[in-house]
């Protein structure tokens, strides 16, 4: 015989994407796609100044766009 018990499972999905820059949403279209957006994460390294932190942040396009203007050595696209 089988005995069963329920068990109630908490799943963690992304909800929405803000941009950390400007504070707009990401935008999502109706079948829940976003547009999009730079998504870094980054972890420090021992003797940094952010030694051992963990980073991660989003950016929208716009911002991303505005943010790479000011480089003074432009990226590589390919």
């Amino acid at each position: 015989m089988k005995l069963y018990k329920s068990e109630n499972i908490i799943i963690e999905k992304v909800d929405k994407v803000k941009c950390n820059c400007c504070g707009k949403d990401i935008a999502t279209d109706k079948f829940g796609y976003t547009s999009d957006y730079l998504s870094v994460e980054k972890k420090w390294g021992y003797g940094s100044i952010f030694d051992n932190e963990i980073h991660s942040f989003d950016i929208c396009e716009d911002c991303y766009k505005k943010m790479i203007s000011k480089f003074k050595i432009p990226i590589n696209i390919d």
